[in-house]
């Protein structure tokens, strides 16, 4: 059975509120039956988006927000992040080693297909994952 879309829009762009939303978002991507570990895996290629917007996507002190959408589609599932601040290119971290810049590798590594679309009212980034078919009972 495939659940209705998940929308949360004008979630604060905060830590406490993104991880209640991490959460609401991993319940409703096993309810769409998408196994533990994969579902592992969409929650956190997400979770990383939106820390991007949390981190990048506002000046500082500037409140923002962001909007998530997911669907589930047959044999897909795709989850939509969408912040309504500037795109700012990322700088690179010269260090050897680094903990920063690597949240973009992450989602591109963690999902089947990432696509980052910055615009002049926001950016949007697009996640999405093939899904093995689920054998109908019979």
């Amino acid at each position: 059975m495939t659940p209705e879309p998940f929308r949360c829009h004008g979630v604060p762009a905060a830590p406490g509120a993104l991880r209640r939303l991490r959460h609401d978002l991993m319940a409703w991507v096993r309810s769409a039956g998408v196994e533990e570990d994969r579902a592992g895996d969409i929650v956190l290629a997400s979770y990383e988006a939106l820390a991007n917007v949390a981190d990048h996507a506002y000046a500082d002190g500037e409140p923002g927000v962001v909007d998530v959408d997911a669907a589930a589609h047959p044999g897909r599932l795709e989850v939509v992040i969408t912040d309504h601040g500037r795109w700012r290119t990322p700088v690179p971290d010269t260090r050897p080693v680094s903990l920063r810049g690597r949240g973009l590798l992450l989602l591109r590594a963690s999902a089947d297909r990432a696509e980052i679309t910055p615009g002049e009212h926001g950016t949007v980034v697009t996640l999405s994952w093939d899904l093995d078919p689920v054998p109908e009972a019979g």
